[in-house]
């Protein structure tokens, strides 16, 4: 087991909060305002067609899109954030960088069943605040699944 210095530690608490922490945790208060969030599907945040969401207000958006039910009226499905559920969880530390990988089990919007497996890299700055994001997961799978509604499992982590 690593051993990890405070300030690894103290991110990586922040990093579990994002994922596990209560609902009325300000998720978005842990981002440095020029943070920077890459997500590899361009169909979700507010505009669609971007990957790279720059500045707080940017990532706000992306965030909500994850459980919008206006979504819905573009033949997105989504997932309702209530009932995520991760499992295989790995978190990792070195200096100011932070890697978790999960799987994530969700209800959509729609009532059917979502599973996917997320990495996640983020860099902190000194006072705590993740200054990027980047985020990898089977985009196809997503893709498949919420805009074409096709049944079908995605690969897990051993």
């Amino acid at each position: 087991m690593p051993e990890y210095s405070e300030r690894e530690k103290k991110n990586m608490e922040i990093v579990r909060m994002i994922f596990e922490g209560p609902r009325e945790f300000d998720r978005l208060e842990v981002f440095a305002d020029n943070a920077v969030w890459w997500n590899g599907l361009p169909h979700i945040g507010d505009p669609p067609g971007n990957t790279e969401h720059r500045g707080k207000e940017a990532i706000g958006r992306l965030m909500a899109g994850a459980g919008n039910v206006e979504n819905l009226s573009r033949g997105i499905d989504a997932y309702d954030l209530s009932t995520n559920v991760f499992e295989d969880v790995l978190v990792l530390a070195d200096g100011d960088f932070v890697v978790r990988q999960h799987t994530q089990r969700s209800k959509t919007l729609r009532g059917r069943d979502y599973c996917n497996v997320y990495c996640f890299v983020m860099k902190f700055n000194g006072e705590h605040k993740i200054t990027s994001l980047t985020e990898h997961w089977n985009t196809w799978y997503a893709h498949k699944f919420m805009l074409e509604n096709w049944e079908l499992e995605p690969a897990h982590p051993l």
